[in-house]
């Protein structure tokens, strides 16, 4: 396959993923509605650190750190499903405060508190590693030059970046946290419950694969 061929179709792939909504996708949408702009994109940010880190590791064969690893491989997923369960009660029992409402200004907060978020979130799921995997199988060959293999790598943090700030942007628009506002109780317990079971099928998956 073309280089250049190569890198388009990897990219391409992986973009595709953006419309299976995850658990990385919920952290950033409700980051973005409940503390603003500034915390969604640091959010984002810490995903696409994630997704640039698992791809490295997939890119340049250096997955069987974690894949042949099965006790590391059960301990991130279980690890990282704790996380995720307890940003998911934090979401089910937020109960709506004057400082939460959506014309007050965004949270004020360390952007590593955001980063970090976004960070674990994206690394929770050890998985990711074997999906990159699956694509670079695909779509790159052991003939495939260096920088072509360094061009799908940037394309896709790239991707991640431009895909996770867009979410931001969108979601912590004046009119969409106004409407936010009138469903808040409601939309931190759905979103609060979707990203919980994801964490529960993470610690499930890391306790039966022990």
């Amino acid at each position: 396959m073309d280089p250049l061929h190569a890198v388009f179709l990897t990219v391409s792939l992986f973009v595709l993923t953006f419309f299976n909504p995850g658990a990385n996708l919920f952290v950033v949408v409700q980051t973005s509605l409940a503390s603003g702009r500034r915390a969604g994109v640091l959010t984002g940010l810490g995903v696409a650190a994630g997704d640039a880190l698992y791809s490295g590791l997939g890119l340049f064969g250096m997955a069987t750190l974690i894949t042949q690893c099965e006790a590391l491989f059960s301990l991130i997923k279980i690890g990282g499903g704790a996380y995720l369960l307890w940003f998911a009660w934090n979401s089910l029992r937020r109960q709506v405060t004057p400082q939460m409402s959506p014309l007050a200004q965004p949270v004020a907060a360390p952007w590593t508190v955001f980063f970090r978020r976004g960070l674990l979130t994206d690394l929770s799921n050890p998985q990711t590693v074997l999906f990159f995997i699956s694509i670079f199988s695909v779509t790159l060959s052991a003939d495939t030059p260096t920088w072509a293999r360094m061009m799908a790598w940037a394309g896709i943090v790239l991707s991640s970046i431009i895909w996770r700030v867009f979410l931001s942007q969108a979601f912590s628009l004046p009119a969409v946290r106004r409407a936010y506002g009138r469903i808040q109780r409601v939309a931190s317990k759905i979103i609060g419950a979707i990203i919980g079971l994801f964490a529960l099928r993470l610690i499930y998956e890391g306790i039966t694969h022990r």
